[in-house]
């Protein structure tokens, strides 16, 4: 048996496999920031003249339709993954919402866009799954959680750089929000060129014949972690698309003069995402140090006091826009438990299917939240009490992470 202290070292190979999968999950981040960042522009554009005092609700409709394509893509790529391999799961997931990000720009109404965001949801969602087994099938014991924490920034650094991006096309240059979506296809022209070097998950090879499906989380031994982690999922992302991803419109609306909504929605996202980048990094150190499960419940208890503090205690725009920076690092940096302590969780015949379930399956459930907080939104006074409302979410996951085994120092499974 391995153990930690005899380990492999990193080497080319590990390095790599995470440089490829780091750059599909910032084409992930970019590809699922941009709507949040746009969304105002694109529906004032796209929406008969007399829907657009309902703008809100239709932002609601669109994050839920992509959540719909990420859930949907991430339980079948999940199961095709464990099947035919996390290599050409892959590259097909990541050609799939390259080339629906791009055929956004061409939209003429909402509903259009909206199938087009779908679509592009169905790629994103295949290929989180089957990307975390590859990194964690290849990287080596001693260094998996360090590895799985600087995948999941990437996702953020691809919301840096849809900010800094809208700053100069939206606010300097005053371009149309078209643009941003053109620059979706980068990731296809990228996997076309590297995809003979991904290599395949050697340990996904030695498993290959031990087929498994979805009704298999529910056998004995496995049925355990799956429901936890199920659990923890859905706090993480229930308050992730219910509350955070309304942040940069939150902010849009403290704007005074409308010529500025562009600068401080752009800022408010860049500052988001440079804080989840150091979250997302330091929660995968802490778990080797404090140990998965304490390292995660830090961050539940710190979203739950972060999150009334921006929606209610806050008034004006630039404050909000530099609290991104502690948002971002907590509700962002919890997404990083998804690539730590998931896979450590299954074997590797039923790994992908597991992980992209866990990940997947809880955004059928947020999209109930993305709908429902435009119309709580108005009822309720804006957006900072209806965040509120959602904020004891966070408490789900500090109470489900009780029910999963401590997997600090233990190998990956067979």
């Amino acid at each position: 048996m391995t153990t930690l202290a005899n380990a492999p070292r990193l080497d080319r190979k590990a390095w790599g496999v995470l440089a490829l999968t780091l750059v599909f999950w910032v084409a992930d981040g970019y590809d699922t920031f941009v709507l949040l960042i746009t969304a105002r522009p694109t529906l004032t554009e796209l929406l008969p003249h007399d829907q657009l005092p309902h703008l809100t609700t239709y932002q609601g409709y669109l994050v839920a339709i992509t959540l719909a394509g990420w859930a949907t893509g991430g339980i079948v790529g999940g199961v095709v993954g464990d099947r035919l391999g996390r290599r050409r799961t892959m590259i097909a997931a990541v050609a799939v919402y390259s080339v629906f990000t791009a055929c956004s720009a061409l939209s003429g109404n909402w509903w259009v866009f909206g199938l087009t965001r779908f679509l592009t949801g169905l790629g994103i969602g295949a290929e989180w799954g089957v990307g975390t087994s590859l990194l964690q099938e290849v990287w080596p014991e001693k260094w998996r959680a360090k590895g799985a924490g600087l995948l999941q920034s990437g996702f953020s650094v691809g919301g840096v750089l849809v900010s800094g991006l809208w700053v100069l096309l939206g606010s300097t240059l005053g371009l149309s929000w078209r643009w941003m979506y053109l620059f979706g296809v980068l990731p296809l022209i990228v996997v076309l060129l590297v995809r003979r070097s991904i290599p395949e998950s050697q340990r996904w090879a030695a498993q290959r014949r031990d087929r498994v499906g979805v009704g298999q989380l529910l056998a004995p031994g496995v049925r355990r972690n799956f429901l936890g982690a199920l659990a923890v999922s859905i706090a993480i992302t229930g308050g992730w698309w219910a509350v955070s991803s309304f942040l940069p419109s939150f902010v849009g609306s403290l704007v005074d003069d409308p010529r500025r909504t562009a600068f401080y929605t752009g800022w408010a996202g860049a500052l988001y995402n440079l804080g989840e980048i150091a979250g997302c990094i330091l929660l995968g150190f802490l778990a080797e140090s404090w140990g998965r499960k304490l390292s995660i419940q830090v961050y539940f208890v710190g979203c739950m006091a972060i999150v009334p503090i921006v929606f209610l205690a806050v008034h004006d725009a630039a404050t909000a826009t530099w609290l991104q920076l502690i948002a971002g690092f907590l509700t962002g940096g919890v997404y990083s438990w998804y690539t730590v302590h998931t896979p450590e969780l299954f074997t590797t015949s039923i790994r992908a299917t597991a992980i992209s379930v866990v990940f997947s399956g809880s955004r059928y459930l947020a999209m109930a939240g993305a709908v429902l907080i435009g119309p709580l939104a108005s009822a309720v006074g804006g957006f900072g009490n209806a965040a509120a409302i959602f904020t004891p979410i966070y408490l789900l996951g500090v109470l489900a992470v009780l029910f999963l085994p401590e997997t600090k120092g233990k190998p990956l499974p067979a």
